[in-house]
């Protein structure tokens, strides 16, 4: 690989510095770095070159690194979805499911990117229409790669909403909201509210009920191909609808939002050989003391290194 894109969050106080390294360290890789507008200023290198809007960079590189943290990488796989490219996320936030290369490994990351040596993850996402009690029908505009949230947005009390799978009606539930979630938002909002971690490939959707008023509501686990219907049953205002985080329309009473797979695939890329139950154990706390889980991770490094 030869051409390179870059994009950071430039709000973050690292991203400065961040975009310097990689500059430097793929000056010295021979790897041609393109960066958006915004970016190409952080660096202070008059040899970046730059294009306008991160969406710009299709056509122009061969696959994509994003510097920051699961927000940014969210925001450069919409602005990059009927582009196909390849998108390294290095870690400069704060947990990083999806930017899973740390700083420890950022120069890994360009010389994999360099010598064509990256795993490739293609994950699926989710579409949805909007669909008004009188039949009028509205594509949403975007693809969810993490999640779709219904939702009753800054409403103080709780909301009725019916929940069909395939055309069969499977219960009402009386709650804060309803999060489908894909694999790869498994361990996004939809862990925060008490779902199910999936492994990032699983063709599988989770159904999570955000503050249910039963004890009997729990998260379901379906198939990727299944076509999921929302009703908005009973709501004091309207039902606020977003797709990964982004506000995408609302909901009155008898209107309902259809989601289905999509036809976009995101194709997330990482160093190969990466072990996603490592990430969890890190990134969760999982396995033990804290001395255990250093050591372990120390033994990994020097693993790669080797």
């Amino acid at each position: 690989m030869q051409t390179v894109g870059l994009t950071a969050n430039t709000a973050n106080a690292h991203a400065a510095d961040a975009v310097r390294r990689v500059c430097d360290t793929a000056g010295r890789l021979g790897l041609r770095l393109v960066a958006d507008a915004a970016t190409g200023a952080l660096a202070q290198r008059t040899e970046l070159e730059t294009v306008g809007l991160v969406r710009a960079l299709a056509g122009r590189v061969e696959a994509v690194i994003v510097l920051g943290g699961d927000g940014t990488l969210l925001q450069a796989a919409h602005e990059l979805e009927d582009a196909r490219l390849p998108i390294m996320g290095l870690n400069i936030g704060s947990l990083g499911y999806l930017t899973s290369v740390d700083e420890a490994h950022f120069d890994d990351a360009l010389l994999a990117l360099r010598e064509d040596r990256f795993a490739v993850s293609e994950r699926s996402t989710l579409g949805a229409t909007l669909v008004r009690a009188d039949g009028a029908r509205t594509p949403v505009g975007l693809s969810a790669l993490n999640d779709v949230v219904l939702s009753r947005g800054t409403c103080a009390r709780l909301v009725h909403i019916g929940l069909e799978l395939d055309g069969t009606p499977v219960t009402d539930y009386a709650c804060d909201g309803v999060i489908v979630a894909t694999s790869t938002g498994s361990t996004a909002y939809s862990l925060a509210a008490g779902g199910p971690v999936l492994m990032p490939e699983t063709a599988a959707r989770v159904i999570n009920v955000i503050c249910p008023h039963s004890l009997g509501a729990r998260p379901l686990v379906i198939p990727a191909d299944c076509r999921i219907v929302l009703r908005c049953l009973a709501a004091p205002v309207p039902l606020l609808l977003a797709l990964d985080g982004r506000e995408c329309g609302s909901l009155d009473l008898g209107d309902w939002v259809e989601i289905e797979q999509s036809a976009v695939i995101i194709r997330l890329a990482g160093l190969a050989g990466g072990d996603p139950y490592a990430v969890l154990r890190h990134k969760l706390g999982w396995g033990g003391s804290l001395a255990r889980r250093l050591h372990r991770d120390r033994a990994a490094g020097k693993e790669r290194n080797a």
